[in-house]
């Protein structure tokens, strides 16, 4: 996805850290990226949600590297107190553990707190490609394998093995071009039909569907997109099991009692209730389905990683060294 919240990221994050006295706060979310990306500025909308809560003053603070491990890494070391967070995406909770052998953090090692937003994978194709509905697309590409490509935007993340799914799916196996982050060079070579098809999320492909230079033929969610109320999830076209999406987490330390936990997640729901907040949400390619109850999020969470976990055996998937 493109980054996100630049500008409400820099207002926000100019008065959480000019504050005086901001510098000893003791409430903080972690996030494993740089500042101005998705996950980032979602971290300040939260931080900016729980702090007109109740008056507390909650900090942001990247630790990009090493694909988001270091934000795991300062989650474990925090008090499990209700003063230290982390904002992550649940691929790294329910795909990574499977994908990459030195993890030294797992689903043991946090407290769900709250789903606060998450998007859907879209499958699109260039407007090159003489197919509008997935059927055709599907017919067409079996006419020949070389068109049996589709890019993703890096190796290895979710829309890369949703791909997988679907082609498995299909019955019509599919390769995986791997754009490292995305971005605008993936889009303009699925726009120039340099490749013919992508799989990222739904966000990234608004502008381009709406002009016509694409099509997103399904999306992931169990529900249609809201952006998109015109395009059939995959479901509607009869893959029953072919579900997904990259949520952004809130998680806690592992011992955070459950009472913190809950009241956090609270406070969180009841931000996330504000209709000008979902619309802004919304409209940068979000579902908020409501902060999802700690106790749903964990089930979820273990659901998706078996999930992940048996595509990995059955397809003997393994990253690059």
């Amino acid at each position: 996805m493109k980054p996100l919240f630049a500008l409400a990221g820099a207002v926000m994050a100019a008065a959480l850290f000019a504050a005086p006295g901001a510098a000893s706060a003791q409430n903080r979310i972690f996030v494993g990226t740089v500042a101005g990306s998705d996950l980032d500025g979602l971290a300040r909308r939260v931080a900016d949600v729980l702090a007109s809560s109740d008056g507390t003053r909650w900090i942001v603070e990247n630790r990009p590297g090493a694909g988001g491990a270091l934000g795991f890494d300062a989650l474990k070391g925090a008090p499990a107190d209700g003063t230290t967070l982390l904002m992550a995406p649940s691929g790294a909770l329910t795909l990574a553990p499977h994908t990459r052998g030195n993890l030294k953090y797992s689903l043991a090692d946090v407290a769900p707190v709250s789903r606060v937003a998450a998007f859907d994978v879209a499958y699109v194709v260039s407007a090159k490609v003489p197919a509008t509905t997935l059927k055709a697309y599907f017919d067409w590409v079996k006419q020949d394998n070389a068109r049996a490509v589709f890019a993703t935007p890096q190796f290895g993340g979710i829309p890369h093995m949703f791909g997988i799914k679907l082609g498995r799916a299909a019955g019509v196996p599919l390769d995986n071009a791997a754009y490292r982050g995305g971005g605008s060079q993936l889009i303009t070579d699925v726009v120039g039909g340099h490749v013919v098809a992508a799989s990222s999320g739904v966000a990234e492909w608004l502008r381009e569907h709406q002009a016509g230079t694409v099509r997103i033929l399904a999306t992931s969610g169990a529900k249609r997109a809201p952006q998109l109320p015109n395009v059939p999830t995959f479901q509607e076209l009869g893959y029953k099991d072919l579900t997904a999406s990259i949520a952004y987490l809130l998680l806690a330390p592992a011992a955070t009692p459950k009472a913190t936990v809950d009241a956090i997640a609270s406070r969180v729901a009841k931000g996330l209730a504000d209709p000008k907040l979902r619309e802004a949400l919304t409209a940068q390619g979000f579902v908020v389905d409501g902060a999802t109850a700690p106790a749903t999020v964990a089930a979820d969470l273990k659901a998706e990683h078996k999930v992940w976990g048996d595509l990995i055996k059955e397809t003997g998937f393994k990253m690059p060294n």
